[in-house]
């Protein structure tokens, strides 16, 4: 049996077990929030409600770790079979973090309430802001591939 075909039958049995667990906590969530005469789900107090969600977020948390380690094994892989990719791969981790600097640079670190009651640091809105400057660099970046690719094919290449 082949690799693809034994990765789409797990993929297919994570996808039930999944919606198996989605159903559970669902109606397990519904049952509660009857029980308790409430409306609303974030109604409910946490300590009832974290027992029904824990499997299913768990589910979600494994499948988050296994999809970064897969995927940093295939890149790897793919770059030690071909070794010319390595430099494309350096150029393009490097202008990311050139990116990600200059947001850093462009932003404010402000001590902000929030909220609950907490304060998010000044280094922690500096990060924030990091992220939404590099956001919006990279979405420009691809708005303007995007209009750029059109216009040459609109004038024939």
């Amino acid at each position: 049996m082949k690799i693809s075909k034994i990765l789409s039958y797990a993929v297919m049995g994570i996808g039930v077990l999944g919606v198996i667990l989605w159903y559970l906590m669902s109606n397990s969530i519904g049952t509660l929030m009857d029980e308790n005469g409430l409306s609303e789900a974030r109604e409910l107090d946490l300590g009832l409600a974290a027992p029904l969600v824990s499997p299913l977020y768990n589910l979600t948390l494994a499948i988050f770790i296994i999809t970064i380690v897969v995927t940093l094994i295939a890149v790897f892989s793919t770059i030690a079979k071909n070794p010319k990719s390595l430099k494309n791969t350096a150029i393009g981790i490097v202008a990311f973090l050139i990116i990600v600097g200059i947001g850093y640079a462009m932003a404010d670190g402000v001590e902000t309430p929030l909220k609950d009651g907490d304060t998010l640091s000044a280094s922690g809105s500096k990060w924030v802001g990091t992220g939404l400057y590099a956001f919006y660099f990279l979405a420009a970046v691809a708005v303007g591939l995007m209009f750029l690719s059109g216009i040459k094919k609109l004038i024939g290449k």
